[in-house]
């Protein structure tokens, strides 16, 4: 942080620096100016009285844009390391620029112009007044500095504002005399507003973009963390959802734990070999089991052998129905095919469908869900009707997202099951309308890894 101030010191300093000696190293153009002016009255040509008036507009303009930067550079500083009010540090700047133009009105021969330079620095303080000097680049404060101070620079060789004492340097005056002996007042006024005015509507322009540019650059910042923070909600809700894999997988080994611990307690008290041959193989039998259901939730690329009939009893057994109101009916056909699937995880995707289907609103005085399950050309298909009141087709491309939910749910149900069917080769898809939904779940027969698609039928 020191060496970030130390280079913003040296900056402002080597500024101010050069602001002194500009003069010095721009003498031959100001004698250029004095020469034009000399020749704009020894030739009765206006044309050089003009070249004059750019040549020094340009000069006021250069010197008083060197200095402000400087004072600029100090009154970031300023702000940033001492936290003073930016009316206080306007006012600092203020002051030290009208010092640095009476040191240098002082030390050089050639004149600073004091009012038009103050009304510059204002005019420049007032479009730079809402910059962010924290992440506001300089390069864009030099832009907007150098068309101020050059606009108003050409104030000081309008005779229409003499009255107004601008314009009293030497330079200034001369010029203005010159135009008084050639007759080209107007001359010099329309010249000099035909600069003033688009160069003060320039940098009006200049600075309101880079302000919009700073606030768009907010914003995509803003909306950048907003996505980030987003991500993280949906990462700790997915991990949630592992977590509620895990419950369940914990709950469904309680069964085949059960079913060894009371085998194994029969064994000290039986006698009988074949007995104790058959409570051999039931507790292998559980092992086996557990071993598969601990395979299938650890490596989703686990697949095993199912029959359909097994998915939809195993499913069934996972659906807690306590609300009297509710009604569930499975509708299967005979001779399905086997599944090679990932029994815990595709079994959990089919639940979170089910369980979505008993939480959403429905106006009927039961809430009725039936579970369809055919044959389909290449596999199976497994329909979940409800009777609830629907989901908006506006809202049906969106159930698939991380988070959203038109039932006040976690919003992680249907992209799970999503990506559960889809790792399997499935597909999955949704209608719906005030009468109800159904959601149709493809899962390819283990003989076929092709994905076909199709609805259910009556």
């Amino acid at each position: 942080m020191k060496n970030k101030y130390s280079m913003i010191y040296i900056r402002a300093f080597s500024f101010i620096f050069l602001g002194f000696l500009f003069s010095f190293f721009t003498s031959s153009f100001w004698f250029n100016v004095i020469v034009k002016i000399r020749e704009s009255i020894y030739t009765g040509d206006s044309g050089h009285l003009i070249l004059a008036s750019a040549y020094s507009s340009i000069l006021f303009s250069i010197q008083s844009t060197l200095f402000f930067l400087g004072t600029i550079s100090l009154f970031s500083i300023t702000i940033k390391k001492y936290k003073i009010s930016s009316i206080g540090v306007y006012a600092f700047i203020i002051v030290v620029f009208f010092i640095l133009n009476k040191i240098s009105d002082v030390l050089f021969v050639v004149p600073w112009e004091p009012i038009t330079m103050l009304i510059g620095l204002f005019a420049t303080v007032i479009l730079l007044y809402k910059q962010n000097y924290s992440t506001f680049p300089f390069i864009q404060a030099i832009i907007i500095a150098i068309q101020v101070f050059f606009a108003f620079q050409w104030l000081n060789i309008m005779p229409i504002f003499s009255f107004l004492q601008v314009g009293q340097s030497d330079i200034s005056i001369s010029i203005k005399i010159a135009g008084e002996y050639l007759k080209s007042e107007s001359v010099l006024n329309f010249i000099g507003f035909s600069f003033f005015l688009p160069f003060t509507f320039s940098a009006s322009i200049t600075a309101s973009l880079f302000i919009s540019y700073a606030h768009n650059i907010v914003i995509l910042q803003e909306n950048h963390k907003k996505e980030r923070d987003i991500q993280i909600i949906k990462s700790k809700a997915m991990e949630n959802k592992i977590y509620q894999e895990i419950n369940s997988l914990a709950h469904d080994l309680k069964t085949p734990l059960v079913t060894v611990r009371g085998l194994n307690s029969l064994i000290p008290l039986c006698n009988d070999t074949d007995k104790l041959i058959d409570y051999s193989q039931r507790i292998e039998g559980a092992i086996t089991k557990m071993s598969e259901m601990i395979s299938s939730f650890l490596y989703s690329s686990s697949r095993q052998q199912i029959k359909v009939e097994d998915l939809i009893q195993y499913i069934q057994a996972q659906i807690p129905i306590e609300d009297e109101t509710l009604n569930i009916d499975i509708d299967m056909e005979n001779q399905l095919p086997l599944l090679y699937v990932n029994k815990v995880r595709v079994v959990r995707a089919l639940i979170n469908i089910v369980e979505n289907a008993i939480v959403v609103p429905c106006i009927h005085e039961f809430k009725h869900i039936t579970i369809k399950v055919r044959q389909s050309e290449d596999g199976v298909k497994i329909c979940i009707y409800d009777n609830g009141i629907g989901i908006e087709s506006s809202n049906l491309e969106n159930i698939w997202e991380i988070g959203y939910s038109t039932s006040k749910t976690s919003g992680l149900g249907l992209p799970f099951a999503k990506q559960i069917i889809e790792d399997h080769n499935g597909n999955i898809k949704i209608k719906s309308n005030p009468d109800g939904t159904v959601v149709t779940v493809y899962l390819p027969s283990a003989n076929n890894t092709q994905n076909k698609r199709g609805d259910c039928g009556e």
